[in-house]
């Protein structure tokens, strides 16, 4: 079983502001110690959603649609594999 983590991009994220220096060492040790034991497969950080483009899929029906803020835009994406834990 594979599964996904998303964090919710915010304000900071979309304009590229990396967390405080704290901050990245916890979530370094963090990942480190998923790669140590086997479970993490990926972990890319996302592009600002201004670089993306947002399609709405609605029965067959395909939209692409523009650059657009949403309240449910992802900022990053792990995934990992739980078999192991």
């Amino acid at each position: 079983m594979r599964c996904m983590i998303l964090i919710k991009a915010d304000e900071h994220t979309e304009a590229g502001v990396l967390p405080d220096e704290a901050m990245l060492t916890a979530m370094g040790k963090f990942n480190e110690e998923l790669v140590n034991a086997g479970v993490m497969l990926a972990g890319d950080g996302l592009q600002p959603s201004s670089k993306g483009t947002r399609v709405l899929i609605s029965g067959d029906q395909r939209t692409v649609m523009g650059y657009a803020v949403s309240s449910s835009v992802a900022g990053r994406r792990d995934y990992r594999d739980p078999t192991p834990l």
